[in-house]
């Protein structure tokens, strides 16, 4: 099953100059496989505080076991979709 994720946040919440912050975000790319997680791909618009992840998974449980310990750092979007 495959996951669009996109996290945001405004400027007055951004992390970006926060190194425990930055290191957490980080991360779920590494952390991704011990939740059985495939990480397609992680894209970035810094001007819009905006991150998207192509993630494919099993369950939904796997995805939420993934992001809980970065939840509180912005708004997540999480989409199952399905390969066209």
């Amino acid at each position: 099953m495959f996951f669009v994720v996109k996290h945001s946040h405004d400027y007055s919440t951004c992390q970006a100059h926060n190194p425990e912050s930055v290191a957490a975000m980080g991360d779920l790319v590494t952390r991704a496989s011990d939740h059985g997680i495939t990480v397609h791909g992680r894209y970035g618009n810094r001007l819009e505080h905006t991150n998207f992840y192509i993630l494919e998974a099993s369950s939904m449980e796997d995805i939420d076991a993934l992001f809980d310990p970065v939840l509180e750092m912005g708004n997540w979007d999480i989409t199952p979709v399905v390969k066209k």
